[in-house]
């Protein structure tokens, strides 16, 4: 496979994930791809495509007895939200980011 054809393969990979909402981890197993190959196409890609945006969509979903919302970032970081945490906590914590 050409150098072309399989960055086009792994572009359209890397869009599925990024619809999934799946951690890489999860999808990588989910569709049998090695977890660092995965890893390496979403660094590669992010690097020669448009620059990324500040802000991007989060879906949120409930879980039974879950007790915080936790953050994840691009870049492996987190931040845990402890539940019953104000909206308005919540909203100064994301503008400082």
């Amino acid at each position: 496979m050409a150098n072309q054809e399989r960055e086009q393969l792994w572009s359209e990979r890397i869009a599925l994930w990024h619809e999934s909402g799946m951690s890489q981890r999860a999808f990588a197993q989910k569709h049998g791809f090695p977890i660092r190959q995965v890893g390496y196409w979403v660094r590669r890609l992010s690097r020669s495509g448009p620059a990324a945006a500040a802000l991007v969509p989060v879906v949120i979903k409930a879980e039974a007895n879950a007790p915080a919302l936790i953050l994840r970032g691009p870049h492996n970081w987190s931040i845990e939200i402890p539940a019953g945490a104000s909206a308005a906590w919540v909203a100064d914590l994301l503008r400082g980011l």
